[in-house]
C-alpha cells in the first residue's frame, strides 16, 4: 500500500489541487509505501507496547527532567559539531527510523526508514505555508535541535526566527546554525514552568511549539496566560492531544495510556475552548492527523489566536 499525495490532501481536508508545492515535493521525493501488520506481528506489536508500558522505561515529563534534557540536546550539539555543521544531523532522536507506526489508528510496516520523519515533514509544511505565510516573526518555544526553525526558513526565507528553549545546549545549537549557515536565526532560554514576562513578542509573529509542550502536562496554565499577555498573531502547536483519542479503540487506547503513564499534555484543548467561549480566544483549526510513532499520536495541529 502507498500514502500519496491524494491522501495527504483528504487529510488536511483540500483538494488534491490545493496541496502547496512544498508537500508535493515532499510526497514525491519520499517512499510512503508500507504493509499493515499481519494479525502475529499486530500481536507482537501490541505486546511490545503494553511491556513498555508497564515497564520503568516511560518517566513521567515535568521540570525535574530539565537536566536530562540539556543532555540530550548536549548529545545533539556535538553530533551536529561532529558533523561538520551538517543540517541533516539536526533530526531529534525520538523521531525513531526503525519501529512500525500508527496510521489510521492501526499499525503499519514502513518500507522506508524515514517515513516517519517524511510523513512529519509533509504535514509540518503544509500547516507553515497555510498559517504562516502572513507572519514576519516566529518564535518556536522548546525548540530543541532547532530543526523545525530550519525547516520554516528555507520553506519561508523572509521569516526571523527565534528559538526559545530551556536547555543552554538547545540555545547553544540553534545559534550555531545562524552563525554556520547564515539564517536570520537566534535562540534564548526560555522555561515554560516560569516564563519570562520581559520577554516581548512581535505582535505580528507566531509561536510555535512542537513536541514541546507535551513535556508540561497539566501544567500549562502559565504558558497560556504569556501568550494571552503577549498576544502574538497566531499560535500553532504540534503535540499529542489527549482528547483526541478515541477510548473505544485498541490502538488509541493504547497512546492514552502510555501519555498518561508519561502525564504529557493533558486539559490543554478544553481549557482553549474554554477561553474561546469566553470570547478571549479563537480557534483556528484542530485537527488529528491520524498518524503517529510506535507509542502515540504526537502530530496532531491546534491553531489558535488571543483575542
Amino acid at each position: 500500500m502507498e500514502y500519496t499525495s491524494k491522501d495527504f490532501a483528504a487529510l488536511f481536508g483540500i483538494a488534491e489541487s490545493e496541496l502547496p508545492v512544498t508537500c508535493l515535493e515532499f510526497a514525491g521525493r519520499h517512499d510512503f509505501h508500507y504493509e499493515i501488520a499481519d494479525a502475529a506481528a499486530h500481536d507482537q506489536i501490541i505486546l511490545r507496547v503494553l511491556k513498555h508500558i508497564g515497564s520503568d522505561s516511560p518517566t513521567p515529563v515535568g521540570p525535574q527532567r530539565e537536566g536530562l534534557w540539556d543532555r540530550c540536546w548536549a548529545e545533539n550539539l556535538q553530533k551536529f559539531i561532529g558533523s561538520g555543521y551538517e543540517l541533516e544531523a539536526l533530526v531529534p532522536k525520538f523521531i525513531k527510523p526503525d519501529q512500525p507506526v500508527r496510521l489510521r489508528q492501526r499499525y503499519v510496516l514502513p518500507r522506508s526508514l524515514a517515513f516517519e520523519l517524511a510523513f512529519f515533514s509533509v504535514c509540518r509544511a503544509y500547516y507553515f505555508r497555510k498559517f504562516l505565510s502572513e507572519v514576519r516573526t516566529a518564535y518556536e518555544f522548546g525548540c530543541g535541535t532547532g530543526f523545525n526553525l530550519v525547516a520554516l526558513g528555507q520553506q519561508l526565507p523572509r521569516i526571523t526566527l527565534h528559538g526559545l528553549d530551556w536547555s543552554p545546549s538547545a540555545c547553544e545549537m540553534v545559534n550555531s546554525i545562524g552563525k554556520k549557515h547564515e539564517l536570520d536565526i537566534a535562540a534564548t532560554r526560555f522555561d515554560f514552568f516560569n516564563p519570562d514576562r520581559s520577554l516581548a513578542l512581535d505582535p505580528h509573529g507566531a509561536v510555535i511549539t512542537i513536541s514541546a509542550l507535551e513535556q508540561v502536562g497539566s501544567r500549562h496554565e502559565a504558558f497560556l496566560d504569556f501568550l494571552m499577555e503577549k498576544k502574538p498573531a497566531i499560535c500553532l502547536h504540534m503535540e499529542p492531544i489527549e482528547e483526541l483519542y478515541d477510548e473505544n479503540n485498541l490502538i488509541d487506547y493504547l497512546a492514552l495510556m502510555y501519555h498518561r503513564k508519561r502525564g504529557y499534555l493533558s486539559g490543554f484543548l478544553p481549557r482553549l475552548k474554554s477561553l474561546e467561549a469566553e470570547k478571549k480566544a479563537e480557534i483556528l483549526e484542530v485537527r488529528r492527523m491520524y498518524f503517529g510513532s510506535l507509542y502515540q499520536e504526537g502530530y496532531s495541529f491546534v491553531v489558535w489566536r488571543p483575542v
